[in-house]
């Protein structure tokens, strides 16, 4: 798989995740991925867990209300959460156009096939 080594955000077009949720796969490699996530507000991020995949999320514009593993907290831009695999988590977009990045190890190859 040929790995780009630049990301220009404006050659990539946001892919709809589901109603209110979208995403651009900054880059991979086979150990660590990088997702830009946008939100409408009051979309939610369902709680889930990863059966492989540690989850770090920093917020880098508005608000989400985040739980992991039944504690919730307000996180704004600079803030983060941390979820190990097998943690059960979710977030609710509190502002228009919340963004997250969410940090994968390793590569979800699940969001590459879409």
């Amino acid at each position: 798989m040929k790995t780009d080594r630049f990301f220009l955000t404006d050659q990539h077009d946001w892919q709809v995740v589901e109603p209110g949720i979208q995403r651009k796969i900054i880059g991979s490699t086979e150990q660590l991925m990088a997702v830009c996530v946008k939100f409408s507000k009051g979309a939610i991020g369902k709680a889930h867990q990863h059966e492989l995949h540690d989850q770090i999320g920093y917020v880098l514009q508005g608000a989400f209300e985040v739980v992991i593993a039944n504690e919730t907290r307000i996180l704004s831009p600079g803030d983060a959460f941390i979820a190990p695999r097998l943690t059960l988590h979710g977030a609710v977009a509190l502002e228009h156009d919340s963004q997250v990045l969410d940090l994968f190890p390793p590569r979800r190859d699940d969001m590459l096939g879409e």
